[in-house]
């Protein structure tokens, strides 16, 4: 897998801070990117995704290097420390969605081709369909008349 240079990470940066204008930020993270500090249960897992937000209770910090937050798991707050490099895409509260593809797990990659593809099986589907050309209504009888 590639990693990510410099201007990727600002990109990132620069990305989520947008995002965290709104109420909140779901960011989609790769746990096995070293440097990743995530709780215990949430590391074995391929991907992982966390709601950040200025609002919430704990801290958080975005730097050049990393994000770290104060994240809620259950009763107790968990100190985590996302570097650049694990976050391969973030979701906005509005629906925008943004992909890091060089941050980004195999198996997710895998996931997004294997959509993309189906997608333009579909799509080539649905151009080549011609619908029937339009037939002029007939006129039938009815039983009522014109009375005059």
């Amino acid at each position: 897998m590639m990693t990510p240079d410099k201007d990727s990470a600002a990109d990132q940066k620069t990305t989520v801070e947008r995002l965290l204008d709104d109420e909140q930020v779901l960011v989609h993270i790769n746990p096995s990117t070293d440097g990743v500090v995530i709780p215990p249960h949430l590391s074995e897992n391929k991907t992982v995704t966390l709601r950040l937000s200025r609002f919430f209770k704990g801290d958080l910090c975005l730097d050049d290097e990393k994000v770290t937050a104060e994240l809620l798991f259950g009763p107790e707050y968990f100190t985590c420390v996302l570097p650049w490099e694990c976050i391969w895409g973030a979701s906005s509260i509005r629906g925008q969605e943004y992909l890091w593809a060089e941050s980004a797990p195999d198996e997710i990659l895998h996931m997004f081709l294997a959509q993309r593809d189906e997608r333009r099986t579909v799509m080539s589907r649905q151009d080549s369909y011609m619908p029937p050309p339009a037939m002029k209504p007939r006129r039938t009888a009815t039983h009522l008349r014109r009375v005059k």
